[in-house]
């Protein structure tokens, strides 16, 4: 064997196959898999602007209202950008998965995907009764019993220098401008068919059979291309969002969470991938499967050269009027009201992997760009018609400043001035402005605003960063985040000291002159036509935060539960359910196993759960005091969140003792929700048939 084939086969990953035992790595003849949960979720899409839970109802004059809610919003965004703009262009300009999204988990072990089959087969001719369906793909890993229902296929190995891919790079930014839009432009192969392509086409229809079809046609054209599209690339913002959440909400803890060590989200480091994956234990990398498959479906798609993005974000080009557009043609959505985590997770997916750090950390500088203009446009909507005109005749003199580029002042002054001409978007009426309104803006608290707009934009930059290239997240104090996530991005040289230094401006690298790209983005919402302010101010002014997903805040004594709802007559049928549950999560008043509320033979509880968890319910038995979940096909008995004085549950109410709320169980409950963990803790499952 020469010396360079040798060097390539020490620098491939070994797989340990929990099935035969046999190390060895991942092959396109015969490939290695991750043994991977798909979960349909809704978590992200119940999250609320207000950090405190809502209540559950126990009146006639409590209400829950769900318009607030994340999913809620971004579904009015959608339609709205529907409505006026093109298509195919709504579809790149936003993310789906907040209601009825994709979720990856893994326990970390690996088989060899013929090995797989092999196992499958055997739990078929098992007579054993068992609480999954080996039908439906389910099955428990053959080492650690954890329950799952596909495996990811493992990319082979790769023996790339890894300082090639991950040195800083001196070159200017033009230069890596232009090579980023010769990556997009290069045309993807189609890879040769082999058995990992193939297994990587089954595992892209799992992913994809995980969830219902309502969650992934958002388009005019159900099954289009552009609905695809759409879908895959949201599936790894879905993943990413769930592991900020996991994570607290921020990167300040550093590290990974003990939800990120189920994460499918981390990529092989080119040429620092020697060492194996032994017992489900990361020896050296754990490869990432789930990204690569969702370039590998991605990069056959491509994005028309005269729409990309990424021509908008970096050149100043001639502006369409109005009447350039066929009457049946509609225009482009406007840059600034994209949603640029979705822009940066295409751009990285339809590009050639592996992705060199040096384009990556470009695509996020240009991206930071769009992002500060539209947190000073949001920003702008905020002030006063006195302040707009205070700040905009104050930042004008700064404009021809040497550092004007890198200036708010200067560059919030010519946002105010672009976006007051044709169709304005101040032009909202007094009652709206006063809402918006909110004191008198210093530097300083438009300085802290525009930070913590960009803050979401940041931590999921860095999450991908961390996951792609393996660079460290390191903790920090929250007043510090900003400033710790623009040095690892890149943005900042040096974390200023001390951390109140730190200017969101300084972060700002243009490859054209800033003042006519911000020009250019501004006219593309002040030439909107058929628009009226206020609903460019919907698009414009868009939630940047969500608070963490809570369940709803019981009373603590049950009583108080059971005498307002074991009587109250179901919204459906209008009559007393003689089994009453209720949606822990929406506080939905259903019937259990109600006949008169059936549809198309699916019972109340089990179309609920679809409706509002995307297959996954937590309802409490008003007559019974316990929970049930129910995760697709089938249910398990949870327990109960309500204990007598004696710390000790009362099923069925028999002994009629009463009731306090368990705070303890209750986060259990809430955590085993937000973790996706239901399917691993509960093992007492069983098919519910839609009877429930």
């Amino acid at each position: 064997m020469d010396l360079g084939a040798s060097e390539v086969m020490e620098s491939e990953v070994l797989y340990d196959c929990v099935i035969c035992g046999q190390s060895g790595p991942s092959t396109e003849d015969r490939p290695t898999g991750l043994v991977v949960l798909l979960q349909a979720s809704s978590v992200l899409g119940h999250r609320c602007k207000n950090q405190e839970a809502k209540k559950l109802p126990t009146s006639d004059e409590e209400h829950i209202y769900a318009a607030d809610t994340c999913g809620v919003s971004h579904d009015v965004v959608l339609t709205l950008m529907q409505r006026f703009f093109k298509d195919s262009s709504c579809l790149q300009s936003v993310s789906i998965g907040w209601d009825g999204g994709v979720y990856v988990q893994t326990c970390g072990h690996t088989l060899h995907i013929d090995c797989h089959k092999s196992y499958m087969e055997s739990l078929r001719n098992d007579q054993v009764l068992q609480g999954f369906s080996v039908d439906k793909g389910e099955f428990t890993c053959p080492l650690c019993r954890q329950f799952a229902n596909s495996v990811l296929p493992c990319r082979p190995g790769r023996g790339t220098d890894a300082g090639a891919w991950h040195s800083p790079s001196n070159k200017k930014t033009l230069v890596l401008v232009k090579e980023v839009e010769d990556l997009q432009e290069r045309l993807a192969l189609f890879p040769t068919e082999s058995n990992l392509t193939k297994e990587m086409e089954l595992v892209i229809k799992d992913v994809k059979n995980t969830t219902q079809r309502k969650y992934m046609d958002y388009g005019k054209n159900p099954g289009s291309p552009d609905n695809d599209f759409l879908f895959m690339y949201s599936v790894a913002r879905t993943n990413l969002e769930l592991e900020l959440v996991h994570r607290g909400g921020n990167l300040c803890s550093g590290g990974a969470s003990a939800a990120a060590k189920r994460s499918c989200l981390t990529e092989p480091l080119p040429g620092k991938n020697k060492g194996s994956i032994r017992n489900g234990r990361q020896m050296d990398a754990v490869p990432d499967q789930l990204f690569h498959v969702l370039a590998m479906h991605m990069r056959l798609y491509s994005i028309d050269s005269a729409y990309n993005p990424w021509t908008k974000l970096t050149q100043v080009i001639e502006r369409r009027e109005a009447d350039d557009f066929d009457d049946d043609e509609r225009p482009e959505v406007p840059m600034l009201f994209r949603d640029i985590p979705s822009l940066l997770i295409i751009f990285v997916l339809t590009m050639p992997q592996p992705l060199r750090k040096e384009h990556f950390t470009c695509v996020v500088k240009m991206l930071y760009n769009l992002m500060f203009t539209q947190a000073l446009a949001a920003l702008s909507t905020k002030f006063s018609p006195e302040e707009r005109q205070a700040w905009s005749t104050s930042g004008a003199l700064k404009k021809n400043a040497a550092n004007a580029e890198t200036s708010f002042e200067a560059l919030l002054s010519h946002v105010i001035s672009e976006l007051s001409k044709d169709k304005s978007v101040y032009k909202v009426n007094a009652e709206e402005t006063s809402m918006l309104m909110s004191g008198v803006w210093s530097p300083q608290s438009i300085e802290f605003s525009l930070q913590q707009l960009c803050l979401p934009f940041l931590r999921l930059s860095c999450l991908l960063q961390h996951h792609l290239y393996g660079d460290t997240l390191t903790g920090c104090l929250e007043e510090e985040e900003f400033p710790s996530l623009a040095v690892c991005l890149g943005l900042l040289a040096s974390a200023p000291q001390p951390s109140n230094n730190a200017h969101s401006a300084s972060c700002l690298q243009w490859a054209v002159d800033a003042f006519d790209l911000v020009t250019q983005w501004c006219a593309e919402v002040t030439g909107l036509s058929q628009m009226q302010a206020e609903q460019s101010l919907t698009l414009l002014v868009q939630e940047p935060e969500w608070a963490t997903p809570r369940l709803l805040q019981l009373p603590d004594n049950y009583n108080v539960i059971f005498q307002y709802y074991h009587r109250k007559a179901c919204t459906a049928c209008k009559k007393v359910p003689k089994d009453p549950a209720l949606c822990l999560v929406c506080g939905a008043f259903v019937c259990l196993k109600g006949v008169c509320c059936k549809q198309q033979g699916i019972c109340e509880c089990v179309l609920h759960s679809q409706h509002c968890g995307a297959a996954t319910g937590i309802f409490l038995l008003i007559n019974a005091s316990v929970i049930i979940i129910i995760r697709g096909h089938r249910f398990c008995l949870w327990g109960s969140v309500y204990l007598d004085a004696h710390g000790e549950e009362d099923r069925d109410l028999r002994r009629g003792k009463p009731l306090f709320l368990c705070e303890e169980r209750y986060r259990v409950l809430e955590q085993q929700w937000v973790s996706h963990t239901f399917d691993h803790i509960n093992k007492r499952w069983g098919p519910h048939y839609n009877g429930l």
